[in-house]
């Protein structure tokens, strides 16, 4: 059985919020790429290399890559 939708004020403004969301997070996104490393210089054109913050995600994959390979 399906339920009609119905827009009350509520919802209006629930949905207005979540659409005013995903916006800003789309424009972070397109601005400053997936990387926010090099946020204070504007854009991670190059990619992440020398983040801190990405060396250590790298760091954390070969970790686990060592890992699997032990138990295999």
């Amino acid at each position: 059985m399906l339920l009609g939708l119905e827009f009350t004020p509520s919802t209006v403004v629930v949905a207005l919020i979540i659409a005013a969301l995903a916006f800003l997070a789309v424009r972070r996104m397109w601005r400053s790429g997936l990387c926010d490393c090099r946020k204070d210089e504007g854009s991670c054109a190059g990619g992440c290399a020398g983040c801190a913050g990405c060396a250590a995600a790298d760091r954390m994959a070969a970790d686990m890559q060592k890992a699997a390979r032990a138990r295999s």
